[in-house]
């Protein structure tokens, strides 16, 4: 909080962020105009406490900005924009994007909602890169275990920034202190660090972070716990799945149980504004009314009397990857799905996360079937006869503005996932493995795998119950696109249409047409990275002069741009 006394400092940070930060065509060209500010603001802990918090404040808020009503989630195949002029409807029906254009294209109008620019990134990491630098020169101005503390966050914060970078467009240049033309001259210009490099980075970064972090719930600052989720993904993501396992399980044993962290009991409320940083919350980007509110209830809530936008229409895939009550999925024998009645008897998930014809939210029955108010119509912006209720708060009914519920990173049930995931992929699947997966299973009131399935799984069908544990548990958070990526799984499920629901009435009976076309994806073998932007590669002669090497580079650029 800023108070009177704090508010000239404040605004000297303000007036310091806007010179050092400044959006500028070559953005790699720093100029030193900071050198008086940064003596007045890093002369105390609470100098350095506004700039950090400035940090932070640079996260990815996927809930939130001008352009996050159409957030990464809309990329993969768990919904879609209500917008069809939308980017991610746009490059998901032809992914003919290149790196020479930034409109139209993927970086059009700094397109918030791409969580990973490449020049976005760098000015956050410079951001860190200058904290940890006047903190380690002005040492003497700060406490021990501040000055430990507070760096330990910087270097997350600048991991957790690079690893956006890596996901979305492999190597980058690694930096790690603030650069300077004057000084440095043309050795400012960085090459790109390999892929795999740029993974060993990380890992050691936030492993040498986690040492000095404290094992807390945070309340949105990065701790020990966000340092080793983070590295269990990373690892995860990379397909190091005995490091991920081991990283994951570490979590577990030494932080799950209470130790700060365990699964909330309520799945869906976990996501309302006043269970903010419980003990399932890992990190999360913090929305404080009136100064912050979150966009969520406005951008993804319902359309009509609510006063949503309805931009995240769940998909019908989505849909049908929710299992039963029993615990079965929709497909397996003995299930009960009935598609005469698709929406009765499913797992409680599904009715806390979809709003589905007949379903009442705010006091309001929804009705989808065709000539109803929210049945499947393109031209009024319903593209697949559902709706997001996940998180949104119905109490907010004509006041959506007032959502003050924070935005998620990363929560405990994914580490619970994680681990499942990345042990069974090693082929260890016992009973602490299996354990994993029951927690999220059971805290939704589905039964265990033993009880669902009265036998023992092997190893493929493991793996494939744990992705659809995934995809479900997670919907809606903006990770079902880098699964697909990282699976390898995209070339596959992106080429595949995208379905909704078109319901009619005949004789008082309803028929469910489950495969009617919303659009149909395209997704070719380059687009498992991003291509960065060709403007950027021409400032950085370092960058332009890379070829070939194991991540197969042209003049700088990812293959196949």
């Amino acid at each position: 909080m800023i108070t009177i006394k704090s508010c000239s400092r404040y605004m000297m940070l303000v007036l310091l962020t806007c010179i050092l930060f400044a959006c500028k065509k070559e953005f790699l060209e720093i100029t030193p105009k900071d050198q008086l500010s940064a003596e007045s603001i890093f002369k105390d802990e609470s100098g350095g406490d506004l700039f950090m918090n400035d940090i932070y404040n640079g996260l990815p808020d996927a809930d939130a900005g001008s352009y996050n009503y159409d957030p990464l989630e809309n990329y993969g195949d768990n919904s879609v924009s209500g917008f069809q002029w939308a980017m991610s409807w746009q490059l998901s029906i032809a992914r003919n994007y290149g790196a020479s254009s930034l409109n139209p294209g993927l970086y059009n109008h700094d397109y918030p909602a791409m969580p990973f620019m490449y020049n976005h990134m760098y000015v956050r990491i410079r951001k860190c890169n200058l904290f940890i630098q006047q903190v380690e020169k002005n040492a003497a101005n700060y406490p021990e275990d501040w000055q430990k503390r507070r760096i330990a966050e910087a270097r997350f914060l600048r991991a957790y920034y690079y690893h956006l970078a890596w996901m979305a467009y492999g190597g980058v240049p690694i930096i790690t202190e603030p650069l300077n033309r004057t000084t440095q001259g043309e050795d400012i210009f960085q090459p790109r660090s390999t892929a795999a490099e740029t993974y060993q980075f990380l890992v050691d970064e936030l492993a040498a972070a986690a040492t000095d972090l404290p094992s807390e719930l945070g309340g949105g600052r990065a701790t020990k716990g966000a340092a080793l989720t983070l590295k269990g993904w990373v690892e995860l993501f990379a397909g190091k799945y005995e490091a991920a396992a081991a990283t994951n399980e570490k979590i577990i044993d030494e932080m799950g149980n209470g130790n700060p962290y365990r699964l909330f009991a309520d799945y869906n409320a976990q996501f309302l504004a006043e269970n903010n940083n419980k003990e399932e919350a890992i990190f999360s980007y913090q929305h404080v009314l009136p100064l912050r509110a979150s966009s969520k209830s406005t951008y993804f809530g319902p359309k009509g009397e609510y006063g949503g936008w309805g931009q995240m229409q769940p998909t019908q895939g989505l849909v049908d990857a929710y299992a039963m009550a029993n615990g079965l999925a929709i497909t397996d024998q003995g299930s009960g799905y009935n598609e005469a009645k698709p929406y009765e008897n499913r797992e409680p998930r599904f009715y806390q996360s979809i709003l589905y014809h007949g379903a009442t939210f705010a006091g309001k029955k929804f009705d989808m079937k065709k000539g109803g108010e929210f049945a499947l119509n393109p031209g009024a912006e319903n593209n697949t006869g559902y709706f997001r209720r996940k998180g949104i708060d119905e109490r907010l009914k004509g006041q959506t503005n007032l959502d003050g519920a924070n935005y998620v990173f990363f929560r405990y049930a994914e580490v619970l996932l994680n681990f499942a995931e990345a042990s069974i992929e090693l082929g260890q699947t016992g009973q602490k493995v299996i354990n994993a997966i029951n927690q999220v299973r059971q805290r939704s009131g589905l039964p265990t795998i033993a009880d669902t399935y009265h036998r023992t799984l092997n190893q493929q069908e493991l793996k494939a119950l744990v992705r659809r544990e995934r995809r479900v548990e997670l919907a809606f958070e903006n990770k079902r696109y880098w699964d697909l990526i990282r699976w390898r799984t995209a070339e596959t499920v992106l080429n595949q249409p995208v379905y909704g629901v078109e319901i009619t009435e005949q004789g008082g009976a309803l028929n469910y047409n489950t495969k009617v076309l919303v659009h149909t994806k395209q997704f070719a073998a380059r687009n498992y990275l991003f291509p960065i932007f060709q403007g950027w590669i021409d400032a950085n002669p370092a960058i332009k002069a890379q070829n070939g090497g194991p991540d197969g580079w042209s003049n700088g650029q990812n293959p196949g741009y």
